[in-house]
């Protein structure tokens, strides 16, 4: 090759590269102990041993790969998948051969029907022939599919209304009863999740403010699933606890489910004088009623109960 300037470049080389070096077979030994990390040991043979063979000094890492290790591994796990697949087909064998047998049989007659001769009239009857309603004696919703209101217990002679932040002349929202608990958004999901349909209540304030009492209605719609009864159970969790675990039960007469809750310790707050509460739950059908009690006093437990055994009457 002849540069620009007349002189020669140098000697050409072999190209490719790779035609100098020397192939490597299993028995050639390594490079120098440098390039294995052996730290001035001596070079290892073969395979990572002494000698190559495995029966030397040194640092040894085990001996070489038998041939065909790897077909041996591969068919132990074919055979394994193997022996799956033979006893799925077999269950899937047996099910086919007993659907099989079976649709070979002739059906089995049914029973006769009870009552094999029902009738509907083609018209509805006239109004005079028709059925009484059922009373509320007989069907429950028939009360309480009503006004709500109308099934609160009245406020005593004396008392005075206690002027709640509430609305709606004896009607709750669902996010205003959910407002007077301590996290309003996480109750609100619970109560639509249960399926509160209203809450009616009312309050008064005897003994010049020193007693409140808020009365609640909750009527839940029970069609899914039955949310009265969980709304209630996860109440009586809460009210079981307290403040601090101190809490004092009553059962109620006239009710399987309703309980009075006393709890020992009371609400305290900075600048403001200590707050007895005594609560009450009980269901009646589709309904769930609560009743909260406050007082400078520990609450008289013979006062709550009779308040909320007058209400249960009503239901």
């Amino acid at each position: 090759m002849t540069l620009p300037d007349g002189t020669g470049g140098p000697p050409p080389a072999d190209d490719p590269p790779t035609t100098r070096l020397k192939p490597i077979g299993p028995d050639t030994p390594p490079p120098g102990e440098a390039s294995y990390g052996t730290y001035g040991g001596p070079a290892p043979g073969a395979y990572g041993t002494a000698d190559g063979a495995g029966n030397g000094s040194g640092s040894a890492f085990g001996p070489p790969p038998q041939p065909g290790a790897g077909r041996a591994r591969r068919r132990g796990l074919r055979t394994a998948l193997l022996l799956v697949a033979a006893v799925l087909a077999g269950a899937l064998g047996g099910v086919t051969y007993g659907y099989y047998e079976q649709a070979g049989e002739p059906p089995t007659p049914l029973p006769p029907l009870n009552q094999p001769g029902l009738a509907h009239p083609k018209k509805p009857l006239p109004a005079d022939e028709a059925p009484e309603p059922l009373s509320a004696a007989q069907d429950r919703r028939v009360k309480t599919d009503g006004d709500l209101r109308e099934l609160l217990v009245p406020i005593p002679d004396g008392a005075t209304d206690a002027e709640l932040d509430y609305g709606g002349e004896g009607w709750l929202a669902p996010y205003e009863l959910a407002a007077d608990t301590g996290a309003p958004e996480e109750m609100l999901g619970v109560m639509l999740e249960f399926g509160l349909r209203r809450t009616a209540f009312t309050s008064w304030t005897e003994d010049a403010g020193a007693d409140t009492v808020v009365v609640y209605l909750s009527q839940f719609r029970d069609e899914d699933s039955v949310g009265s009864a969980e709304y209630m159970e996860m109440m009586e969790t809460v009210s079981i606890f307290g403040i601090d675990g101190d809490v004092r039960t009553e059962s109620l007469k006239g009710s399987s489910n309703g309980k009075a809750y006393f709890p020992a310790a009371p609400i305290e707050e900075a600048g403001l004088l200590p707050l007895y509460q005594g609560n009450v739950l009980a269901r009646r059908g589709d309904i769930v009623l609560e009743i909260y009690m406050y007082d400078s006093a520990p609450i008289a437990e013979k006062d709550l109960t009779a308040l909320a055994e007058r209400q249960l009457e009503r239901l």
